[in-house]
């Protein structure tokens, strides 16, 4: 099969399973994003030495959980929402918003448009640009901000091209969309894994039109538990929140990594250590290869732009996939055509095979 454009998220191996005929279990995941090194095992041990939990219902106020969050992000316990990983908040903050008007920094994640769309919203972009790489500044979200706009929606740092915006630069845009009655909802998805302190977390109580969204998928290694927490400084929202949701939402498997995880220094510690010194690897080896281009990292990701005349991102994703590695085809987000992949960085061992092949693949072609 030669499938140009593949829309396949970092989690569909049983799709690639049954369209490629590839066995999901021995597939090396590049493109879901999440750090290698698994679940902390002090959320794990948490688990097993308390699996009578299942048995009863959860704090129905999840104090322990909140209080650990707010050690971790340096929040008020009061201001936080819990959900079902950040993909269920941001449909959740969106119907209670009901915006009219949106605009996106993008290419981003697709599915931010469409629950706009569910919902009847006009949707604008102010789409990041090659020649920029893909760095997005605060001037242009503001040039880009149309009358009538009710809600602005960044990802930071950004998916797919690992760009980002300061703290300075969020707490600049909160403060005049604030003048304007605008909301600011922030994806913080990916966060943690930066080196630099971007988190707009800390600005909670400064801004009234403030919404964060975080998960534990990603930095943590734990997409099974499904959790996921939103920050925000508008006491109207938290109040609605409260009354859309259901009571015990979060489980008790996720309520108990939860509480345990976000104190675990030194699993945090070891988890930066080993991102930065394998995107440093990748990156430089990466660079390595004639006429390839990375754009800025603030991620656990970096988005890659082949090289003219080689194989185009569609080809290199099934070549890739014939060896068991699965990389992001990022044909399909707006503007990134047929020469970008986006790459996650996994075990050193891991990434020494995927450079070796795309190394391989693309000297080939070129020969």
């Amino acid at each position: 099969m030669n499938v140009q454009n593949h829309a396949f998220h970092g989690s569909d191996l049983e799709k690639i399973e049954a369209e490629y005929g590839i066995d999901a279990k021995k597939i090396i995941s590049f493109s879901a994003n999440v750090n290698p090194l698994g679940c902390p095992k002090s959320a794990e041990d948490a688990l097993k030495n308390n699996l009578d939990a299942i048995s009863r219902y959860p704090d129905r106020d999840y104090r322990r959980l909140k209080e650990a969050i707010a050690s971790y992000t340096g929040a008020d316990p009061t201001r936080i929402v819990l959900g079902s990983g950040v993909t269920e908040l941001l449909s959740l903050f969106l119907g209670l918003i009901l915006p009219k008007s949106a605009l996106i920094a993008g290419p981003a994640y697709s599915e931010y448009e469409k629950d706009l769309k569910r919902l009847g919203c006009k949707v604008r972009y102010c789409m990041a640009e090659e020649e920029k790489d893909f760095i997005i500044t605060k001037e242009d979200m503001l040039k880009e901000t149309s009358e009538g706009t009710d809600l602005v929606i960044l990802c930071n740092p950004n998916n797919p091209t690992s760009g980002a915006f300061t703290r300075s630069d969020i707490s600049f845009l909160a403060g005049e969309y604030e003048k304007k009655g605008i909301l600011l909802l922030i994806d913080e998805t990916y966060v943690e894994f930066s080196e630099k302190d971007l988190s707009a977390a800390s600005l909670i109580s400064q801004f009234s039109n403030l919404i964060v969204l975080r998960g534990t998928s990603k930095f943590f290694a734990t997409p099974g538990l499904r959790l996921g927490y939103a920050l925000t400084g508008s006491k109207e929202l938290l109040a609605m929140a409260e009354k859309k949701q259901d009571p015990w939402n979060i489980n008790a498997a996720a309520e108990i990594c939860g509480s345990v995880m976000f104190q675990d220094k030194d699993y945090i510690r070891q988890v930066r250590r080993t991102v930065e010194a394998e995107k440093q690897y990748v990156c430089e080896s990466l660079l390595q290869i004639p006429g390839i281009h990375i754009f800025p990292v603030f991620a656990n990701f970096v988005l890659v732009k082949l090289p003219e005349g080689s194989m185009t991102s569609g080809m290199l994703f099934e070549e890739l996939l014939k060896k068991g590695m699965m990389i992001r085809d990022c044909s399909t987000f707006p503007t990134l055509g047929s020469r970008f992949i986006r790459i996650c960085f996994m075990s050193h061992e891991d990434n020494v095979r995927l450079v070796t092949a795309i190394k391989e693949a693309l000297t080939e072609k070129t020969e």
